[in-house]
């Protein structure tokens, strides 16, 4: 069995058991490098007894990020310096020779990163390196080559891994490799070592730039550093020591101090092994053999990558998606860790191994590769989201808003009748709200029965009532506490203490008794009033709380209403809140009715006055006049009748009153519930149409799947099907809403009444209304909608989740409609078809994650299937190979004819299958993101061009725009880093020769001359009115036509310039000659007569006698392409003159090749002396190359010379017959 890509955290352990293979050194450099080392350091048991084989390292400027990869046990460097750049440049002089010349980069701190810009990032590594910080790095190496066990001989597995798009990591990404060379060389004294690179590609790592400048700059730094790359893959068919590459840690030549590094490295690893044999580990030989010594002086370390993988986000076939970061550094993290740390890894690296050994032997280019799978997933969590998001709105739309929407028809048919017949009434929401809710909840055809058991309870005769009438008792019988207290009825009591007959022994004693009955009366008042002004907000808030807070916390009483709102679904809580308000409303209505009429102050309002002489007089005047008993007796009657009748009253008054005010109060915030739930209810509507929204979303999950994941079961007729069954699990959950989410619901809601009751205006309603129902929505979220997919999950979970066997066979049976009971032969062989075909797909869709653009030889691919072990065929109950092969596979091979490697692990997901591939041995040219019509070359393009100009501003992005990409300054030129198109390389080669043409033959105000400064003769570019020194690589030049050509390379600007004008100058000679006179009049054209020199100056030279000087110095058969060279450009510009005549073009080059020859120098002293061999030869092939035989086909002729170059790839993409450029081409406007 084997082990797949996502299993490989809980499997560390168990798989370096299994591993034998050599020590591992990991570089992770850049912040994308630290965080991918990062992700496999995690999938590493940390108790493995072979974690000492393994290093990883990473490499940053980030503080932040290295302190986070320490917390974790790496190993970090920080290569950040405090100095500025201009002052570490003053402290090391000889880096100004290679850093970009920029004053913007001078006043940067190195502290600050490398911000995209390459050259800082190569500065900080070599001032880290200065400082002692690289030297973890052959710590580790030393560290784990001691524990090998096996001799020095044995190799170390390198791998680093970053970006190529940044600042940091593609700074390093020349030397690091070569430091790592270098020290294992040193450590282990073996000649060769193998390092292989890992890097994410500017596709990926471009759209999270934060603008297109940025953006860009990604592209050009990662066309940057593989042009690098691929220069110092050009010099392994040449003498490296001749090349002008030069990079710290790079061996272009030999080594003087070899003997002495070899014996540091014995010293040093004698006391490392002795260290580690004191721990109890075995460790190797103390001395290092002497052969093995002589072979580590013979080593060379020419190439900074063996083999190196690229990634990026769309290729042959599709893309990845729409990644995350994040998400594409695990999936890069983890084909690292099988490359170099798993059994598929084994067989990977074997194949690496030997395509770098070939690649060696023959052109070394074709080192580049990449890696890439496809899953084929049940996705059984979306679909059980699908499911339960269809459910949930279903479950709105035709249980919790079936009465809303009831009454809403009605509602709209009300008024339709009454735009006809005005006297209809309309249907209001409190009674046609409880009206049908009883009919949907009562009665053998309900559609809602069980929310009737949540609102009504039976009594002990068998009677239905409900919570609201039981809220309403209550309410009453706290009314009937309030009012029948035992110190107010002793009040009321002490107004009926009147005794007439002790009252009428004499004026004074019935006067006292009055008195003192008033004062009862009044006591017995202000205790009524006291108890209505204390009751009527103290007993609403206590069954239906003014605030949140007041609610929480009596909720737990029986009076509150939180009680029964609480405990019921909102439908219920609705119908109870309508049947409260309509009584409440009733009684508040009936209180006040019997409030009105009632008298308090009968008693000062009565007529004591039994004479009728003294109306309106109070009783105390009428007592003080003279009057007999009898007469007494009758005045005090009518005072006790108004004391009786006012005492009854406030009576009467204190429940009539205290009633009102309750039932007002009750009305009010009853009001404010009701409205607030229906407005919840409105806004389920909403809710449900972001869910509609997503469940749109989720049902097409099959197409929107990216090219690196195949979705299974997930058409619409499979999830319709797995709807079905889900809906039917979860039929009778629809009422049962948990009471916590009722609470939320109902406590949220009462927040929303308690700001309501304390708006003061409209403006702040309408301000607070979308609001309140975003805030509701979140409510029904987290109330309601995840409560019921949690309970629906629990309900249905074994519909949906299944494993990926078990889903292949639920889309054939939709999608084919075809069922096993029926024909089980035919069903099965239906069902092997049907998952071999997916396979097949999902195999075909595993590409690598690199686009080709034209394959240029063979390449190879590693091919894997992994899967967990419900998956497998089981063959007496264990997992085989080879049953699940012909289960999953149609062939074992691919139609390339790779070999498809079955893996089984249960560490695999039960719902995926994993297809993975690995490729190599693809050239740079074969790279599609680097073709020449790509964004990253014409991006590369553009910045070269704006090199040392002005930004627009000085923000970073802008700065980036003008500063070199490269870690030199000077290897924008092609004479440092060829171009990595071979045909190209030709192009290049012949736009020299035209270009060295021109700045001989062309006039001012472009022209190349020779100028005598100080005594001293050098090259001068004259243009316009500036005049510029012929240099390469900052050095000026030698004054010989050989310096000038081999300038041309390394002058871009000049070389453009010349084919620039020298375009427009034939452009401008054609237009101005006579076809019938051209023929004659060619001779003295300003090119043409300047290579001629028939009426020369002084200091004028033919052209022939030109390349006689130039013979002297230049190797033969780089001078043979030139002066083939010279025959094409000469042809190409009769061709132009002439219009394609090939009559007048060979009858022109012929009468051209005589005039340069006849007024040469070297012809001349050939009639009067006897020439060298080396000049009668120069003569000779010069006469040749326009005899009229070759003139028919003079380009294939001259090809044979010019392709005869010390580039294979270069002859072959000529013989490939690859297109090329003209002479006359309009690319010069530009670079110009």
């Amino acid at each position: 069995m084997g082990i797949g890509m996502d299993a490989y955290e809980q499997m560390g352990r168990e798989l370096f058991e299994k591993s034998q293979g050599a020590p591992i050194l990991l570089i992770g450099m850049g912040g994308v490098g630290g965080r991918i080392v990062a992700q496999i350091d995690k999938m590493l048991a940390k108790d493995s007894p072979r974690r000492d084989k393994v290093a990883i390292l990473a490499i940053d400027t980030n503080v932040k990020d290295l302190r986070k990869l320490r917390e974790q046990g790496i190993e970090t460097i920080q290569i950040s310096d405090e100095r500025l750049v201009r002052q570490y440049l003053k402290d090391h002089p000889q880096y100004m020779s290679w850093f970009p010349n920029n004053i913007f980069l001078n006043n940067r701190g190195m502290l600050e990163g490398a911000g995209q810009i390459r050259a800082i990032s190569r500065l900080a590594a070599l001032a880290a390196e200065e400082e002692g910080k690289f030297r973890p790095i052959e710590e580790a190496v030393r560290k784990i080559a001691a524990v090998t066990g096996s001799g020095l001989k044995e190799n170390i597995m390198t791998m680093v891994v970053g970006s190529i798009c940044g600042g940091t990591g593609a700074g390093m990404f020349i030397q690091i490799p070569f430091y790592v060379k270098k020290i294992i060389q040193k450590v282990l004294a073996i000649p060769n070592v193998m390092v292989r690179g890992m890097f994410l590609g500017p596709d990926i790592m471009a759209p999270i730039q934060p603008g297109d400048l940025n953006r860009q700059a990604v592209y050009v730094n990662a066309y940057a550093c593989l042009k690098e790359l691929n220069a110092f893959y050009l010099l392994q068919r040449r003498d490296a020591s001749s090349s002008l590459l030069r990079m710290e840690y790079y061996d272009y030549g030999e080594n003087e101090d070899l003997e002495a590094e070899v014996m540091e490295s014995r010293q040093m690893y004698q006391a490392i092994a002795k260290d580690l044999s004191s721990k109890g580990v075995a460790v190797l030989d103390e001395e290092i053999p002497e052969e093995v010594q002589e072979e580590y002086l013979k080593r060379n370390g020419t190439i900074p990558y063996d083999h190196l993988f690229l990634f990026d986000s769309s290729f042959n076939g599709g893309t990845i998606g729409q990644k995350q970061l994040a998400e594409v550094e695990r999936m890069i993290a983890s084909m690292a860790y099988v490359h170099l740390l798993t059994d598929v890894g084994e067989n990977a690296l074997s194949v690496e191994d030997n395509f770098i050994l070939s690649t060696i032997g023959s052109n070394g280019m074709a080192r580049f590769g990449s890696a890439g799978l496809c899953k084929i997933i049940y996705p059984g969590e979306q679909i059980m989201q699908y499911c339960s998001m269809r459910w949930i709105t279903e479950l709105v739309d035709s249980y919790w808003m079936r009465i809303d929407k009831r009454f809403e028809e009605e509602l709209i048919l009300a008024r339709e009748e009454q735009a006809m017949n005005p006297r209809i009434q309309l249907p209001g929401i409190i009674e046609r709200y409880q009206e049908i809710f009883l009919e949907e909840t009562s009665g053998e055809h309900a559609s809602m029965a069980s929310l009737y058991a949540q609102v009504f309870m039976q009594s002990d005769d068998g009677t239905d009532f409900s919570l609201a009438d039981r809220f309403l008792e209550q309410i009453e019988e706290m009314i009937e506490n309030a009012t029948s207290k035992e110190s107010l009825q002793r009040l009321g009591e002490s107004c009926m203490d009147i005794s007439i007959d002790q009252w009428i022994q004499s004026p004074e004693a019935a006067r006292q008794g009055v008195a003192t009955n008033k004062q009862s009366i009044r006591n017995y008042r202000a205790a009524v009033m006291k108890v209505i002004d204390d009751t009527k907000y103290s007993l609403p808030n206590q069954m239906i709380p003014a605030t949140l807070s007041a609610m929480i916390q009596m909720s737990d009483r029986d009076s509150c209403i939180s009680q029964i709102l609480g405990r019921v679904h909102p439908i219920a809580a609705r119908y109870l809140l309508y049947a409260i308000l309509e009584q409440t409303a009733a009684r508040a209505r009936e209180a006040n009715e019997d409030c009105f009429g009632l008298e308090l102050d009968l008693i000062n309002t009565a007529d004591y006055d039994i004479s009728g002489k003294n109306p309106g007089l109070p009783i105390e005047a009428i007592l003080g006049k003279r009057m007999n008993r009898k007469q007494m007796r009758q005045v005090l009657e009518v005072y006790e009748d108004a004391s009786g009748r006012t005492a009854a009253n406030l009576t009467a008054y204190l429940s009539a009153q205290l009633r009102a005010n309750v039932y007002e109060t009750l009305q009010k915030r009853l009001e404010k519930l009701c409205d607030l739930y229906r407005r919840f209810f409105n806004v389920l509507e909403s809710s449900t149409e972001d869910l509609r929204r997503q469940i749109r979303e989720l049902k097409t999950m099959g197409r929107q799947s990216s090219v690196g994941e195949q979705y299974i079961c997930c058409s619409e007729s499979c999830l319709e099907a797995l709807y079905e069954r889900f809906a039917l699990m979860c039929q009778n959950t629809g009422a049962e809403l948990p009471q916590e989410s009722a609470r939320m619901i109902l406590r949220n809601i009462y927040g929303e009444m308690e700001l309501e009751l304390k708006k003061n205006n409209m403006e702040d309603r309408r301000r607070e209304d979308m609001a309140y129902n975003n805030r509701m929505r979140t409510i029904f979220n987290q109330a309601v909608a995840e409560v019921m997919q949690q309970k629906a999950r629990e309900q249905a979970s074994s519909v949906v989740e299944i494993s990926i066997y078990d889903a292949f066979a639920l889309e054939m049976q939709t999608e084919l409609g075809i069922v096993r009971e029926h024909d089980r032969a035919r069903y099965d062989a239906m069902l092997d078809a049907w998952i071999k075909s997916k396979v097949s797909a999902a195999m075909t869709m595993a590409q690598p994650w690199i686009g080709i653009c034209n394959t240029v030889g063979a390449t190879t691919m590693s091919v894997y299937l992994a899967m967990h072990p419900d998956n497998a065929v089981r063959m007496d109950n264990t997992p085989s190979v080879e049953a699940t092969a012909a289960r999953y596979l149609k062939e074992r091979t691919t139609p390339q004819g790779h070999a498809v490697t079955v893996l089984i692990h249960d560490n695999f997901r039960q719902n995926e299958l994993i297809c993975y591939k690995a490729r190599y041995n693809l050239l740079i040219e074969n790279l599609d993101k680097f073709k020449r019509a790509g964004e990253a070359h014409r991006y590369y393009e553009q910045r070269i061009n704006r090199i040392g100009q002005l930004p627009g501003t000085s923000r970073e992005s802008e700065i980036i725009t003008v500063i070199n990409p490269h870690l030199n300054k000077y290897w924008c030129e092609e004479g440092f880093l060829p171009s990595i198109y071979p045909s190209q390389r030709i192009v290049d080669e012949k736009n020299n020769m035209r270009a060295f043409f021109y700045a001989l033959t062309l006039e001012k105000p472009c022209c190349v001359r020779l100028k005598n400064t100080k005594g001293k003769i050098s090259w001068w570019f004259l243009r316009g009115m500036d005049t510029i020194r012929v240099k390469a690589a900052g050095v000026p030049i030698g004054s010989s036509y050989a310096d000038l050509y081999e300038a041309m390379k390394f002058n871009r600007d000049m070389k453009y310039t010349l084919l620039y004008y020298g375009k427009n100058h034939l452009h401008r000679i054609k237009a101005q000659s006579m076809q019938d006179q051209l023929e004659q009049e060619i001779y003295t054209q300003p090119i043409i007569a300047d290579m001629i020199q028939q009426e020369k100056e002084p200091d004028d030279e033919n052209m022939l006698d030109i390349f006689e000087k130039m013979s002297r110095s230049m190797e033969s058969a780089q001078f043979n392409r030139l002066l083939e060279g010279l025959a094409q450009f000469i042809r190409e510009y009769c061709e132009y003159m002439f219009d394609k005549d090939e009559v007048k073009v060979i009858y022109a080059c012929r009468n051209i090749r005589n005039a340069i020859a006849t007024f040469s120098k070297l012809y001349q002293r050939s009639k009067q002396e006897k020439l060298t061999y080396r000049e009668e030869h120069l003569l000779s092939v010069f006469l040749e190359l326009y005899e009229e035989d070759d003139m028919a086909d003079s380009n294939a002729g001259l090809s044979k010379v010019l392709y005869d170059t010390d580039d294979p790839d270069a002859e072959a993409a000529v013989a490939k017959d690859e297109p090329g450029e003209k002479i006359f081409t309009d690319d010069y406007d530009d670079l110009a």
